[in-house]
């Protein structure tokens, strides 16, 4: 009768995970966080709290199989930029109050923006333990990052004002808005204000709130970035990216049908990525780099490229961000990429807001242009073995980002790229690889969200 008393107590005192999962930002979910969600939901319960999701990654959600424990999909929308600002702030307080209410989760996995930090207030009020995933690519300097687009927005203002004027009123902008966003808005539905000092508004990294209890980052590169820039190290953890780990690598290469691009790709395709910014800056003194410039360039770039390896298909994937840029620049943007076309026959323009990972399996050859995006570094690690290029021939500001990165080669000058494409032309391109592997801490999400909650004392 004692032991069975005991086993009574022991499943009383057991802690039953229950997860509530966020996916941010959409792109950065299809390419990582499916990862983590498809490993957690084969043992925990999870709610997925969900953006507007490509159809393909929306119809893999559904397939039981690959999440068996994923138990509903909640429609959120906190990146439609059409709603009005209050009624949409509003709706996700409302939101994230009802579910963590509702469904009574014990742990919350999400990311930084307005939303998750009401997900974080009312997670604190009900004491879940909270978690946060590195979503994309960190930046090394974050310094560089806020100040370049300091100086893309300055130029939004009319150009007879004095530089140091115009970069003062982008500056005012920019803190008015991070103010509306994290004091006003809150305010408006009798909130206390989010006291945040960095956000998406000041295009500064967001670290994790003091409410979060641990960041799990990819790398040791990442884990000494966080230091760096605050973050507590007992926080801090390591797990791959989910492209990195063999369970979840063939998860992506099955549910995105990867390998069958990968058979049925031709051996002579290049990807392009064009950036949605259409002016640049000098590293070096700062000045501007103008659009007719910044186009010239990249036609330049197009042009060697197509001469070189003429019987090449080529394809250039637009940034989605194009796409939400007003119409009268997206237009502009239109007439550059026909423009573009108009090079040679062999270039295919692709829709914006195609899933880069489906161009990065089909294509031999992946070419990044400045500003650094996180895209060559989703490359790196989905095709390691690929050739991967990031340009930097006018020596930008955020044009060197890739510098001395793992699996990528940074090209900043002209005749080094147009010898690098003859290697590639003649079949002579060798990939340098690193050798040394760094210590990784932890093998699995689900491997580490366990570790976590020992380490919290819990009995699971």
């Amino acid at each position: 009768m004692k032991e069975v008393k005991q086993i009574k107590k022991n499943r009383k005192n057991t802690f039953r995970p229950r997860i509530l999962f966020y996916t941010s930002v959409p792109r950065i979910f299809r390419t990582t966080q499916i990862g983590h969600l498809f490993e957690i939901s084969q043992r925990y319960p999870v709610i997925l709290l969900s953006e507007k999701l490509d159809p393909e990654t929306e119809k893999i959600l559904k397939n039981k199989e690959l999440f068996p424990k994923l138990e509903r999909v909640i429609p959120v929308r906190q990146f439609d930029q059409k709603r009005n600002p209050f009624i949409k702030n509003r709706e996700l307080y409302k939101l994230a109050k009802l579910v963590i209410k509702k469904y009574k989760p014990n742990i919350l996995i999400f990311g930084d923006m307005p939303f998750e930090l009401y997900l974080s207030r009312f997670a604190k009020k009900e004491k879940l333990i909270q978690i946060v995933f590195q979503g994309g690519f960190q930046m090394a300097d974050q310094k560089e990052v806020a100040l370049f687009h300091l100086l893309n927005a300055s130029f939004k203002w009319p150009t007879f004002l004095p530089l140091s004027v115009r970069l003062f009123l982008s500056k005012c902008k920019q803190y008015l808005g991070h103010f509306f966003y994290y004091w006003i808005l809150p305010l408006s539905i009798k909130q206390v204000p989010f006291k945040v000092k960095s956000s998406f508004i000041l295009k500064e990294k967001a670290l994790p709130g003091k409410t979060v209890d641990y960041y799990i980052v990819y790398s040791k590169r990442d884990y000494h970035l966080c230091l760096r820039d605050g973050l507590l190290a007992e926080k801090l953890y390591i797990l791959p990216h989910p492209l990195k780990r063999e369970k979840t690598k063939k998860f992506f290469e099955r549910v995105f049908s990867l390998n069958l691009l990968k058979k049925s790709q031709n051996n002579k395709t290049l990807v392009l990525m064009w950036p949605a910014e259409q002016i640049g800056f000098k590293k070096s003194d700062l000045s501007l780099i103008s659009k007719e410039d910044i186009q010239n360039n990249r036609i330049k770039i197009i042009t060697t490229i197509t001469k070189i390896i003429e019987k090449w298909k080529i394809y250039v994937k637009p940034h989605p961000a194009i796409k939400s840029l007003p119409t009268k620049i997206q237009k502009k943007i239109e007439c550059n990429l026909e423009e573009v076309r108009s090079v040679s026959h062999s270039i295919w323009i692709a829709d914006p807001l195609e899933p880069a990972d489906k161009y990065i399996e089909m294509s031999k050859v992946i070419v990044g242009l400045p500003p650094a995006s996180t895209t060559l570094f989703t490359a790196s690690l989905q095709c390691s073995e690929k050739v991967i290029l990031s340009l930097d021939l006018d020596h930008q500001l955020m044009g060197d980002s890739y510098k001395d990165f793992q699996d990528i080669e940074y090209i900043d000058n002209e005749e080094k790229f147009i010898n690098t494409l003859e290697l590639i032309r003649n079949n002579k391109y060798s990939k340098k690889y690193r050798t040394q592997k760094e210590p990784n801490e932890f093998s699995s999400s689900l491997e580490v969200l366990e570790f976590l909650l020992r380490k919290k004392g819990l009995n699971i």
